[in-house]
């Protein structure tokens, strides 16, 4: 279900200039420079909010080609074309000056990020959508003679400058002193009061799939329930800490006196 939780969607609406940026045209560009063995990229804000459409990055190429491209997909996006995952290849950029193409439209191929990419590349997305991770779309594209990354062949330059964001690599390492058994990459069920509106933790439940919920309620409805990362949980919580021990099978709630208590999960088949 497409739901938007983002600084113009919420009680007070930001007036930051990106914030404005996609409040006036509908998205805006952010562009990272190249720093270490990590080549420049740029993504998409605010397809999501204005359109219902996943977010879109590029990687690997000049900065201000990147945005130009972005913002072809952006308009295009507003003109009612939808980009699919599906390893096809998609000539939304037109006949876009590139190296080697002579005039001939511009294939790129989108392919989805994986959530655990974004707090560490899309950093401003996640903020602008108060950590809401939405889905982003990872425009791969081709080297001089067509050859795409996962194909044998592929040039170095073309290789070496996408990384593969839908590949399930290992997640980043913990901080010292991480209480959780998962990354704070991993994405945890919770309350929208609770994500977006600052509310307690008032439970906390580790299913015996190793699943994570936060709640503030015992009783909640699946329309008040969203996905967050866990880091974004616990990023005003530090004191949920405690109960990052908590064992598969088990819930743990605020009692009165603002004590932890531990029970396990009930079995809806044990009679």
């Amino acid at each position: 279900m497409r739901e938007c939780h983002c600084q113009l969607c919420g009680r007070s609406p930001a007036t930051d200039p990106l914030s404005g940026n996609v409040a006036r045209r509908g998205w805006g560009v952010v562009s990272v420079p190249a720093e270490g063995r990590r080549p420049a990229y740029a993504f998409t804000v605010g397809l999501w909010h204005s359109f219902s459409h996943a977010e879109a990055a590029v990687f690997g190429r000049d900065e201000g080609e990147m945005v130009r491209w972005l913002d072809t997909v952006g308009g295009q996006v507003e003109a009612g074309r939808m980009l699919h995952p599906d390893r096809q290849g998609d000539d939304v950029l037109g006949p876009v000056e590139a190296r080697g193409s002579g005039g001939v439209p511009r294939m790129v191929y989108p392919r989805p990020a994986l959530a655990s990419w974004h707090r560490h590349l899309f950093g401003v997305a996640l903020a602008f959508y108060r950590g809401q991770p939405v889905p982003m779309l990872q425009l791969v594209w081709p080297d001089d003679h067509g050859v795409l990354p996962w194909e044998p062949g592929c040039a170095d330059d073309c290789l070496g400058a996408q990384p593969w964001l839908w590949d399930r690599v290992t997640a980043a390492p913990a901080p010292p002193g991480w209480p959780f058994p998962v990354s704070p990459d991993a994405p945890v069920l919770t309350t929208k009061a609770i994500a977006f509106d600052g509310a307690p933790v008032a439970g906390v439940v580790h299913d015996e799939e190793g699943e994570w919920q936060f709640l503030d309620d015992p009783a909640v409805d699946m329309e008040d329930l969203t996905i967050v990362h866990l880091a974004h949980v616990m990023s005003a919580r530090p004191e949920l800490g405690v109960v990052g021990d908590l064992p598969a099978g088990f819930e743990a709630w605020l009692d009165k006196s603002g004590r932890w208590s531990r029970e396990p999960l009930d079995d809806a088949l044990d009679p």
